[in-house]
């Protein structure tokens, strides 16, 4: 499995406020004023939208935290994307320290159907480790194929359940259940999305036994290059007792990227070095 920590959503053109929010329980009499009958389908809509660049480049420093541990780990790294013209999405992560983390560098590509695939290159047998495995966890950070795709909303049926406020701005709260014959490890998402803004300010993942695994919180967003971008975001896994805080240090948006840099052979390259 592809030991990769970028995490839904990564970045894009999210504008978004700061701050922190009550839990959620699952409790559907959680703290927050009812919301008349809404459709939840613009409002989803309009939240996958609000990246619209057509591809980006990312420095970002990740520190690791795990309860069995002294101290975080602080591992540095790159992060490309691109959208295709077909709707695929290219994601290339590269580790750029220690060395040893280069063989984790790994390309995903996201199909427009919902597949997810993931291949990394080993230096010691020369060769490649493809998987399209969306159940299975990452061995090291604990994710999925499906977050380091942007957690996929599109595989779930969404209702508006209630408003609550984060902070001083007033969300849509949106539960997500998973779709009939749709493959995630997480059957129920929450997502806080601003009615200012229509980003999502928070996101959690739920399993099968509705017990809350992940949660995403942002804590930090500025404008780059007239995008609303996150800048500084965590990933608490419950599951594994890990905390993951992520930090991008530099963005550049529209470089016009070549196809090449998201391919096995440069993978392979910037592995082996």
């Amino acid at each position: 499995m592809i030991a990769i920590l970028v995490a839904i959503p990564l970045i894009g053109c999210n504008r978004q406020p700061q701050g922190n929010v009550t839990p959620d329980t699952g409790n559907s009499n959680a703290a927050g004023a009812p919301s008349p009958a809404i459709d939840a389908a613009p409002i989803i809509e309009r939240y996958r939208a609000l990246d619209d660049s057509r591809d980006s480049s990312t420095r970002v420093r990740a520190s690791i935290a795990a309860s069995d541990e002294d101290a975080p780990r602080q591992i540095p790294l790159n992060i490309l994307r691109k959208t295709q013209a077909d709707g695929r999405q290219l994601i290339l992560i590269e580790f750029t320290a220690p060395p040893e983390e280069r063989d984790r560098d790994g390309l995903i590509t996201v199909f427009p159907d919902g597949q997810i695939e993931g291949v990394r290159y080993v230096q010691s047998t020369d060769s490649f480790i493809a998987t399209r495995d969306l159940m299975s966890e990452d061995a090291l950070f604990g994710l999925t194929l499906q977050e380091l795709a942007d957690g996929q909303p599109e595989k779930y049926e969404f209702t508006i359940s209630e408003e609550q406020t984060f902070e001083d701005t007033v969300c849509y709260r949106a539960e997500g259940k998973l779709k009939q014959g749709a493959e995630s490890k997480f059957s129920r998402v929450v997502l806080l999305i601003s009615k200012q803004t229509f980003a999502a300010v928070r996101a959690e993942f739920f399993d099968n036994h509705n017990e809350r695994v992940r949660v995403l919180t942002v804590s930090k967003t500025e404008q780059v290059a007239g995008h609303w971008t996150r800048l500084r975001w965590t990933i608490d896994n419950l599951a594994r007792h890990r905390k993951i805080v992520f930090e991008a240090t530099d963005i550049r948006y529209d470089q016009n990227l070549t196809d090449s840099i998201f391919t096995r052979a440069h993978l392979k390259t910037i592995a082996s070095r």
